[in-house]
C-alpha cells in the first residue's frame, strides 16, 4: 500500500467513522447522536444528554432512572483512594491529581460500559476532594440532588438549584466534541485494548494542555483586569501587535462561529444581570467584536465558559477539572465505539533524520 501524506496535526483528515458527534462549521451546528447540542443544553437534563451520548438514544423513564441511580451509587470514592490523595504533594495541579487517582481507583464493575461510567461518575468527587486534599481542608459532606446540583455543591459548597441549572447547560456543551485531542488520545489507548482506567488517564493527561483545555484560567486573568470597553479594545490591539495569542479565540473547526460559545454568551448575559455584573458581559462582547474585526477569529466555548464559571462562584482551580468531568461521558462513548470495531491506531511517519552514520 502506497503511503498517504497528510497535513501536520492531521487537519482535515478523516481518521475514522463515528456515530457519536459531528461539528459542522458550514451549518454552525454541533450534533450529539443527531441531537443539537445547544437544544440539549436548553431543554435536557445532564443525565438525559449523557445517556444519549453514551448509548445513542433518548432514554425512556426506566432507562433514565437506572442511569441516574447508577451515577449516584458510584459517585463517591473509597477510603483508600482518599488516603492516597492526601499523600500527593501540595504543589500538584488538581488535574494531575485527578489523572493519578483515576489510574488507581478500584472498579466494582466488570462490564466495560459500567466501568467507564463508574469512573465518570466519580470525577466530581475526585475533583472536589482532591482540591481539599491539596489545600489541607475538610472534604464536603454528602452531595444530593441531580448530577448538576451535586456537582455545583462539590464545586462551591453551596446548594443552589438555580445556579446548578446554569452549570448544567455548560456541562452538556462540554460533554462531547468529536475527535478532539483528548478523545483521539483516548481512542489510541483504547485501540491497544488497554482498560478503561488507562484510556481515561490518557485523556486526562492530554486535556491539560493550554491548546486544548488548559486556557480557561488564563482567560479570566486578563478579563478581570479591565474596567472599560476602551481598555478592552486596547488590550486586544496590544496583544495582536506583539503577535500574542488571545486565549479563548479561534478553533480548528469553527471558522465563523462556535455555536457553544454563542449559547454561553447568552448565559453570561443572564448571569451578569443576576449577579449585577453587567460590565463583565459588555467587556466580553467588546473583546469578541474587536478580535473578529481585527483577525476574523470567533470566540470559542472556553471564552464565555470561563466568565460564566466565575459568576457561578466556581474557583478557577476547578475550571479544567469541570471540563474534564463533563467530557468524561464523551470519552466513555468513544472508548466503547473504538473497541466495538477495533483496529490498532498506528500511523507511519516520514523519516527526515540522518542515515549511514557509523561508530
Amino acid at each position: 500500500m502506497d503511503p498517504i501524506i497528510v497535513p501536520k496535526g492531521l487537519a482535515g483528515v478523516i481518521a475514522d467513522e463515528s456515530a457519536i458527534c459531528t461539528a459542522d462549521n458550514e451549518t454552525g451546528k454541533l450534533l450529539y447522536r443527531g441531537y443539537s447540542a445547544t437544544d440539549l443544553a436548553e431543554k435536557a437534563t445532564f443525565e438525559q444528554a449523557a445517556y444519549i451520548v453514551v448509548y445513542g438514544h433518548m432514554p425512556n423513564e426506566q432507562e433514565l432512572s437506572g442511569f441516574s441511580d447508577f451515577l449516584i451509587k458510584n459517585s463517591d470514592i473509597d477510603q483508600n483512594t482518599e488516603s492516597i490523595m492526601k499523600l500527593i504533594p501540595k504543589h500538584t495541579e488538581l488535574i494531575d491529581l485527578m489523572r493519578s487517582v483515576v489510574s488507581l481507583i478500584p472498579l466494582d464493575e466488570a462490564k466495560t460500559d459500567k466501568a467507564l461510567l463508574e469512573i465518570a461518575a466519580k470525577m466530581p468527587r475526585i475533583a472536589s476532594d482532591g482540591r481539599n486534599a491539596l489545600s489541607g481542608t475538610a472534604v464536603l459532606g454528602k452531595a444530593e440532588g441531580t448530577y448538576s446540583e451535586r456537582f455545583y455543591y462539590l464545586l462551591t459548597g453551596n446548594k443552589d438549584s438555580e445556579m446548578a441549572e446554569h452549570l448544567e447547560k455548560l456541562l452538556i456543551l462540554y460533554m462531547e466534541h468529536e475527535l478532539n485531542a483528548s478523545t483521539f488520545a483516548l481512542r489510541v489507548t483504547a485501540s491497544t485494548l488497554a482498560d478503561p482506567r488507562a484510556a481515561m488517564t490518557t485523556a486526562l493527561a492530554t486535556i491539560k494542555g493550554p491548546l486544548h483545555g488548559g486556557a480557561n484560567d488564563q482567560i479570566l486573568n486578563y478579563m478581570l483586569k479591565m474596567d472599560s470597553r476602551e481598555e478592552a479594545i486596547k488590550l486586544v490591539d496590544e496583544k495582536l501587535a506583539r503577535k500574542e495569542k488571545i486565549m479563548g479565540f479561534g478553533h480548528r473547526i469553527y471558522k465563523n462561529a462556535d455555536p457553544r460559545a454563542q449559547f454561553m454568551k447568552n448565559e453570561l448575559k443572564v448571569l451578569s444581570k443576576l449577579k449585577h455584573e453587567e460590565k463583565l458581559y459588555d467587556l466580553a462582547a467588546a473583546i469578541e467584536e474587536t478580535v473578529w474585526d481585527r483577525k476574523k477569529l470567533p470566540a470559542n466555548l472556553d471564552f464565555y465558559a470561563a466568565l460564566c464559571m466565575h459568576l457561578l462562584g466556581i474557583d478557577h482551580a476547578f475550571y479544567l477539572p469541570l471540563f474534564a468531568s463533563a467530557r468524561s461521558f464523551g470519552w466513555c462513548a468513544h472508548y466503547m465505539e473504538q473497541v466495538a470495531n477495533n483496529k490498532l491506531i498506528r500511523p507511519d511517519s516520514k523519516y527526515i533524520g540522518p542515515t549511514g552514520l557509523r561508530l
